[in-house]
Parts: structure tokens; C-alpha cells; sequence
């Protein structure tokens, strides 16, 4: 009874507090709508879920206007090689700078004019050989800027700042490096010539174009009554492909195998078993040059090519601020790391030096355990890779 009267004095405190619905049964003029607080959350949950409504109407809305933006705006667009460049990479640095990437990707130097000439040379990025660049920078392909600024630049070990094909660093950034020399398991010779190898050894050849076009203007594997004109100049000056092909004839006639570059393992064994060496980038098989290995890897007397991936700026580039800032990201200690799983070349990081799954052949101090003498920086005319590749096709591919 005292609690009933309790109540019957303290009506809306009742109304706004749970008790015992017992208790709520026996007073008929209880009206629990009639409590203040009951009626604001009424109110708040209306307006809540008005707000939700237009929160979500108003996300979705400016998701389209977002994903309509980027796919009008001006890409930046990327000319690589397959498998240089991490794509989550890329997808990263759009979705960061809110630009839309078109990512173009070729399997061999011809395929990269063609791509060159169907975006009218407008390529904000370009990946390539060192052994082009001096040809790409006499075409006005590649445009000057200032990457020594640029703060993962610091990331690049002394040994590639300055490079014969770009002296002052204007036109290219290193991303990887090759040296091609002899790798087998016989004893390394004292002395002997590229020519040499060619004529007496039982050889395997690194089939890809460049190094394979190199190889012949370096060796001027031609009629003796031909001569391969000046570096500077076309090998197919006179319209026909004759030079070429009469070097490949030699090549077929002589115990020159070829081995075809894979992503893939690379078996030593598989690779020497029926020759006596292979000419070969020496980070692919640095893993079996370690310490107590049968292999052996040597450089021919008059040099070899050292091959330089690298990273530009088009001449034409729509963004050349956008893609020196990408640039920038794919030369970081992490995109570098990533780049030399996927392909096993040689690291340019000095910041990746100490770590122990990069081979002692693989890392940028490696180069120095070779006679600097020994190291040369080809120079191969882009008019020369159409009809190169087609005979390459046609003797190689085939």
C-alpha cells in the first residue's frame, strides 16, 4: 500500500522508470505515452534515421561523382616491360593522388616503339634499357629533370650515380642492373676473347634481343666483305636485312645454342650439361656462384656489357610533376625489394646491401669485385629494333 501511494504522488518519475509490470496493471490511468522522455526519443530516433537515410544517399552519391572525376580525368600513364612494376604499386599511388594509371606493358623492344607510337608519345613514365637511352634522348623522347632532388634518390648506392649513357643523371633513375659474362663449370681461362669463345667453345647464348643485337655489333658477325656501319648510324641503311641475317646464319652454323629467358629457376645443371658455357646475366645465378660452388662466372678480355634498368620521364608527359612523384615511390627501399623478387636482377639500393636473402652477386657492391675496365655501356639504335625483331623471330622465336 505504501508503495501504491508513492507512486500515486510521483506519477511521471513512475512513467519514465521500469517497474514491475505487476504493479503497472493496477493503475488503469497510468499512460505511459504521457512520459517527457518516451516522446524526445521518439523524436531522436525519427530525425536519426532521416540522417542515416541521407548520409547513405549522400555516400553513394558523391562515390559515382568520385569514381566519374577520376575516370574524365587526364591519366598517368606508365610504359613498362611485364613484371617490372608491382600493379598494387601503382594502384596504390593513384588511389593516393586521386589519378587514374594506365599501365601499358610490352615482352620486347619493338612492341615498346609500337606502344610509343599509338599514345602519340605521350607517356608520362618509361621504363627501359640503358642500352637505349642515349637513342631515346637523340629522339627527344625523354624529357630533363631534376631527380638528384627527388629524397629516395639518397636510396641509390654510389656506385650508379653517374653512368656513361646519362653522366649527369638528367634523362634516367636505375632501378636493377645486369652484367652478362660466362657462366659453366669448367675452369675459368686466362685469357680469351668474346671472338674466341664463339669459335671454339661450345656455347649458350642469353636469348634476348638487346643482348643478342649487342652481341653482334660488338662482334661484327658479318661477311668479311660487309662492315657494320658506326654505332651512331642504322644497321639496315641499305634497306635490307642481309648484316643481321648473315649473322644469325653464323650462329646456326655453329654450335651456338640459345637459352631463352623465364621468370622461372634457373637450373645449372639443365643449363651446362651440353655445352661448356652459357653467357648469362650474373644476377640470375649469383645463388650458385656462393662460397665452395663448382661454378664459375668471368668476364671475356676485352669487356662486357653491364646492362641498367631505368626509369624516365616521357618527353611528351602531360604530368611530368604527378610522374616524378611516382618515380620517387618506385624507387623506395620497398618497391626495390619487390622489383628484385620478381625478376632476380641486381639490386642498385644501397639500403637493401645488408640484407641476407639478396645474394652477395646480386647486391650493388657486387661490381666492384670486377675490373671497372671491363665494364662496357652499349649504345643500340631504336630504328634498328623492327627488323631486328623480325629476324630474331623468324631464327630465334620460331
Amino acid at each position: 500500500m505504501n508503495d501504491l501511494m508513492w507512486i500515486l504522488r510521483n506519477p511521471y518519475v513512475v512513467q519514465c522508470h521500469h517497474f514491475d509490470s505487476s504493479l503497472f496493471q493496477q493503475l488503469d490511468f497510468f499512460d505511459r505515452r504521457s512520459c517527457p522522455l518516451h516522446k524526445n526519443f521518439k523524436i531522436a530516433a525519427l530525425f536519426g534515421t532521416i540522417f542515416f537515410i541521407i548520409g547513405i544517399a549522400w555516400g553513394s552519391w558523391h562515390q559515382r561523382a568520385q569514381v566519374k572525376a577520376l575516370a574524365d580525368s587526364v591519366p598517368l600513364r606508365v610504359l613498362c616491360p611485364d613484371k617490372w612494376l608491382d600493379q598494387a604499386a601503382l594502384d596504390a599511388f593513384g588511389k593516393k593522388h586521386k589519378v587514374r594509371i594506365e599501365h601499358f606493358t610490352y615482352s620486347a623492344p619493338n612492341e615498346f616503339l609500337r606502344q610509343m607510337a599509338n599514345t602519340n608519345g605521350k607517356i608520362d613514365v618509361i621504363c627501359s634499357s640503358s642500352f637505349l637511352v642515349k637513342s631515346l634522348i637523340r629522339s627527344r623522347w625523354l624529357k630533363s629533370m631534376d631527380y638528384a632532388a627527388l629524397p629516395n634518390m639518397k636510396m641509390i648506392a654510389v656506385d650508379f650515380s653517374v653512368l656513361p649513357y646519362d653522366p649527369q643523371g638528367r634523362y634516367t633513375v636505375p632501378l636493377f642492373w645486369n652484367l652478362y659474362g660466362f657462366f659453366g663449370k669448367r675452369e675459368a681461362p686466362k685469357r680469351l676473347t668474346w671472338r674466341e669463345a664463339w669459335e671454339s667453345q661450345k656455347l649458350t647464348l642469353w636469348a634476348e634481343e638487346l643482348n643478342l643485337l649487342n652481341l653482334i655489333m660488338t662482334l661484327k658477325l658479318t661477311d668479311s666483305e660487309k662492315k657494320i656501319p658506326d654505332r651512331t648510324q642504322s644497321l639496315f641503311e641499305d634497306t635490307s636485312d642481309s648484316l643481321i641475317s648473315t649473322a644469325f646464319q653464323k650462329f646456326s652454323r655453329s654450335s651456338i645454342n640459345f637459352f631463352k629467358p623465364s621468370a622461372s629457376a634457373i637450373s645449372a645443371e639443365a643449363m651446362v650439361a651440353n655445352v661448356d658455357w652459357i653467357q648469362i646475366p650474373l644476377a640470375r645465378v649469383a645463388r650458385l656462384l656462393e662460397a665452395d660452388s663448382p661454378y664459375q662466372f668471368w668476364l671475356p678480355d676485352e669487356g662486357t656489357a653491364i646492362e641498367v634498368g631505368v626509369l624516365s620521364i616521357g618527353e611528351a608527359s602531360t604530368q611530368p610533376a604527378l610522374a616524378l612523384q611516382l618515380i620517387n615511390e618506385l624507387i623506395a627501399t620497398p618497391h626495390a625489394l619487390q622489383t628484385h623478387t620478381q625478376m632476380e636482377m641486381g639490386v642498385v639500393h644501397g639500403s637493401l646491401s645488408g640484407l641476407a636473402s639478396i645474394a652477395r652477386l646480386q647486391k650493388p657492391e657486387a661490381l666492384r669485385e670486377f675490373p671497372l675496365n671491363k665494364f662496357l655501356f652499349p649504345d643500340l639504335e631504336l630504328q634498328d629494333l623492327p627488323k631486328f625483331q623480325k629476324i630474331f623471330n623468324e631464327q630465334i622465336v620460331r
